[in-house]
């Protein structure tokens, strides 16, 4: 799937956020200063993030008595939605959607939010998880007019049932599951002709359990927002510790692959093979600069290789950590999940390398999608590109501008 638009509520840096829409590609976020947008990236990770929300707390700095029209409330985070995306679903998903209602044919589009509790919630946009009571009273009360004097027990459960329904309540939970067992002991007294719409009935009581289903489905797509940061880009010069590696093999590679840290050995050696197979696959790929896991105690190191020399990857130039970084989390997520993530990518605190940071955005935002807080250097590409109407072979770069009134 990927993200056609998302918005942010609550946040004391981005107030009034409007919904921002994002392009298949590259996406350049053009903020008040870089802490406004580090904020957006840190609230659109939670969506579907690289770590243990036992952890982290991403809406951490939100605050709990927000002012709204000069009055002070308290949140409920149980009840209070901090950050929803909509995203696109590809052609095989709604296949396997449409495989539990055919009315999932009627839209591609998914709504995911994430509440302050740090509960997700899905929905199908334009599609109503549940029936209401409106859409089968008459079709039920048409039935129970034609039942016969040995219904007599049925119909009165039934009629006590319907007595504390509204036409605009919503058949699920409870409800649902009274209706349904009350159905189906109506059925046994109906005709073989009138048995078609009972159980038509009992298809609309059952909505919520499919798209429950469909929602199970949908969630195992959503793609992992990962987040390379400034730091993890520093030059060697700039950083003489180990601690970029470090924060990348935390963050990045060892929550890839912690789905199959309790699989056995027969997962260990699945994932040695699979590793090894990507680096492979990597090496025709970036040539040049290939990336390239290796195992070392019980770690994943990602570093790279120049003609076929290794190059540890604290020794790489910003631009060079960037190309190793896209190319091997791609693979690695794409190899895992089978579909690949989101970047949220962080300039703004390195030096500006120019054009070469631009050509490997552009290159990798052709299969995937890109979104960068950018150096001034790279705003400024970015700002010309747009003003001269530059289109890249698969599409134009794309401006998230925060700084306009929403």
């Amino acid at each position: 799937m990927h993200l056609v638009t998302f918005r942010i509520i609550g946040h004391p840096a981005i107030p009034n956020a409007p919904w921002l829409r994002v392009a298949k590609g590259l996406n350049i976020i053009k903020a008040l200063d870089a802490e406004q947008a580090k904020s957006l990236f840190k609230m659109l990770q939670a969506i579907n993030p690289p770590y243990d929300f036992q952890e982290t707390d991403p809406f951490g700095d939100l605050p709990l008595y927000p002012s709204i029209h000069h009055q002070i409330r308290k949140v409920i985070p149980s009840k209070k939605t901090a950050v929803i995306a909509i995203f696109a679903a590809p052609l095989e998903l709604v296949r396997k959607l449409v495989t539990i209602d055919p009315v999932f044919f009627e839209t591609d589009r998914i709504e995911c939010g994430r509440r302050r509790d740090h509960s997700r919630w899905i929905n199908f946009v334009e599609l109503s998880s549940s029936t209401r009571w409106s859409e089968i009273e008459s079709i039920v009360k048409g039935l129970l007019a034609n039942l016969g004097p040995d219904a007599v027990s049925v119909v009165q459960q039934l009629q006590n049932t319907m007595i504390i329904l509204r036409n605009s309540d919503r058949i699920k939970g409870i409800t649902a599951m009274k209706l349904r067992r009350q159905l189906e002991e109506l059925r046994q007294f109906m005709l073989v002709t009138e048995q078609a719409q009972v159980d038509k009935c009992l298809h609309a009581v059952d909505r919520t359990q499919r798209f429950r289903q469909a929602k199970d489905v949908a969630e195992k797509h959503l793609p992992i927002f990962l987040t390379i940061t400034s730091s993890m880009l520093d030059s060697p010069i700039q950083k003489a510790d180990n601690t970029s590696a470090m924060e990348i093999r935390t963050a990045l590679i060892d929550f890839l692959i912690k789905r199959l840290e309790n699989g056995g050995d027969a997962e260990a050696v699945s994932l040695k093979h699979r590793l090894h197979r990507i680096s492979i696959s990597l090496q025709t790929i970036d040539c040049e600069l290939a990336p390239h896991f290796r195992e070392e105690g019980n770690s994943i190191i990602l570093d790279g290789a120049r003609n076929g020399v290794p190059l540890p990857f604290t020794e790489m130039l910003p631009v060079s950590r960037v190309q190793v970084l896209l190319s091997a989390l791609s693979a690695l997520h794409n190899t895992l999940y089978d579909l690949d993530p989101i970047f949220l990518i962080d300039i703004s605190e390195i030096k500006p390398e120019m054009p070469e940071m631009a050509d490997l955005f552009l290159r990798h935002s052709s299969q995937k999608q890109l979104l960068v807080i950018p150096n001034d250097a790279f705003l400024a590409f970015c700002s010309d590109a747009l003003s001269e109407k530059i289109e890249d072979e698969h599409h134009l770069v794309t401006l998230i501008d925060l700084t306009e009134e929403a």
